[in-house]
């Protein structure tokens, strides 16, 4: 079970060279959180806390997904609270830094059989989740950028519509498939808004569709929140940012596909 996690970046031991951690407990408390953003803004080359605090806030969505695979694919929830997890910026390769999560001990618990015992035992898990774990942080996260709150909330839609998705695609299991579009579409219904902290849940959006960067015939999401990419060195908006435009958004089709066809080798293009 623990080796799936790898790809969450969670794990017991690190295997890359850590340039800073912290307690995932200490986080909501003093100034711990503003020195976690002063320490991951140069690494990612942040011009302020807001990039850091959105770009961090993302890859904690990474121990928001690992649980709900854990109990989609696994049917087991692992260990998330505040005291068990330790954070850690972290060199993936030479000048690329990223964000992972060490475990301090494994602890799991199996889903019960039975559909309504699993549906109070699915509850009972992602609330402990958001309201003991997540909610803490983000409101931290908040706090030391100046950042609404919501913001911060909305970076994780998308990345759980596009990996739930691919999650069913790579599943051959048909009784898998059907838990893991079943847990979040719980996840999205029966986690109510004040699990968040907020008036609704922020799982519960509408899903808005944009033409593909490249490829007219290709639909691909709009982010619901702003990534604040632009707020890094030499960022700018993402193509499918909802803070721009569509006549902007046109603009980069045409410059994404003008530039793909000149890159064609004409020998290729005959």
């Amino acid at each position: 079970m623990i080796e799936s996690l790898y790809k969450f970046n969670i794990g017991m031991e690190g295997t890359r060279r850590v340039v800073y951690s912290v307690p995932l407990s200490a986080l909501p408390h003093g100034s711990a959180m503003e020195q976690l953003l002063e320490a991951y803004s140069p690494l990612m080359k942040a011009l302020d806390r807001t990039a850091a605090a959105a770009y961090f806030c993302a890859q904690f969505g990474n121990v928001c997904l690992a649980l709900q695979y854990a109990v989609s694919v696994h049917d087991v929830a692992f260990d998330v609270s505040l005291d068990n997890i330790t954070v850690q910026l972290v060199e993936m390769e030479e000048g690329r830094y990223g964000v992972a999560f060490q475990l301090a001990r494994w602890s799991e618990l199996r889903a019960p059989e039975g559909g309504n015992e699993r549906r109070i035992w699915l509850a009972e898990v992602l609330s402990a989740l958001y309201s003991g774990t997540v909610r803490p942080v983000y409101e931290a996260a908040s706090k030391a950028a100046g950042m609404p709150l919501p913001h911060l909330w909305g970076l994780l839609p998308t990345r759980f519509n596009y990996s739930t998705e691919q999650w069913r695609l790579a599943e051959t299991n048909e009784t898998v498939k059907e838990t893991i579009a079943a847990d979040y579409e719980f996840l999205i219904r029966q986690i109510g808004g004040s699990t968040f902290g907020q008036t609704r849940s922020p799982f519960d959006v509408k899903i808005r569709w944009i033409e593909d960067l490249k490829e007219p015939c290709k639909q691909m999401r709009m982010k619901n929140s702003c990534c604040m990419y632009y707020r890094t060195e030499g960022g700018r908006y993402c193509y499918s940012c909802p803070r721009i435009k569509e006549s902007e958004r046109a603009e980069r089709r045409l410059e994404a596909r003008e530039s793909e066809k000149a890159a064609v080798p004409v020998a290729a293009a005959k």
